[in-house]
């Protein structure tokens, strides 16, 4: 028995995921609300619940999504997930994050979470962890992999985008490419607001959801924007060049 799991951030990164998993084929069916069967079990028997939500991968794997309440909590949640991988086989660990960088920043690449960073944390649980030529970290020969995956797309600053290198970011980014008309609408309402703030990444996409996907509401505007072919492209090209799209394969084959 073993699982591949993936710790982002918050609500609207695992909503995200689930798009994309599905989209490679993976299945929720009894591991999210209002699917057959929920709340499903883990391979040890333990019902998976607390807002996690779970898949069986293409091959049969189990796979998880943890929403950690915020970027602080994501290294100690994988610190002791780490820990437990000999009670708890684990074969892939996937930490996620937004940079929460200035996009126009000359450092915008070298800041945020890196995998330097991320290679020195696993290596003081497993001091022989190697970077493999797939830009995973290998825990115990091999046995579990860990990569980290950071929001970013790099498109230079345009209005309709926000700055911030966020989830937001990318989605708008795609959104962007796929019906460039909408841009301008956005950064023309953001910019009519009467006594409001500078915008930031999610009055932009907030700002795209309430104009073409209002009917999904907040959570679900994520996930269903992997419904969208021409979206869909977009989001690909720019995980892709990330390597994002290469790990999300991993975890879904």
């Amino acid at each position: 028995m073993s699982e591949s799991v993936v710790l982002c951030e918050g609500y609207h990164d695992r909503a995200f995921w689930d798009g994309w998993l599905t989209h490679l084929g993976c299945s929720g069916e009894g591991f999210k609300p209002d699917t057959r069967g929920y709340p499903a079990s883990d391979p040890w028997g333990d019902r998976v619940l607390r807002g996690q939500f779970a898949y069986v991968s293409k091959t049969g794997s189990f796979l998880r999504i943890v929403p950690c309440q915020g970027k602080g909590n994501i290294l100690p949640r994988a610190r002791v997930r780490l820990d437990e991988r000999k009670l708890k086989a684990l074969t892939r660990l996937v930490i996620n994050v937004d940079v929460d960088v200035s996009a126009g920043s000359p450092a915008a690449g070298t800041t945020g979470l890196r995998q330097q960073d991320v290679l020195h944390q696993v290596q003081l649980i497993d001091p022989s962890a190697t970077l493999n030529p797939d830009n995973e970290i290998e825990v115990d020969g091999g046995a579990t992999k860990v990569a980290l995956v950071r929001w970013e797309t790099s498109e230079p600053p345009t209005p309709g985008l926000p700055d911030e290198q966020t989830l937001e970011r990318l989605v708008s980014a795609a959104i962007i490419s796929a019906y460039p008309a909408r841009a301008s609408a956005v950064h023309s309402w953001l910019a009519s607001r009467p006594q409001a703030a500078t915008p930031g990444p999610k009055e932009h996409a907030w700002s795209y959801m309430a104009g073409w996907y209002a009917e999904y509401g907040c959570d679900a505007f994520y996930s269903n924007l992997w419904e969208d072919p021409n979206i869909v492209r977009e989001l690909e090209a720019r995980l892709r060049g990330s390597g994002a799209w290469q790990i999300a394969e991993r975890l879904a084959s």
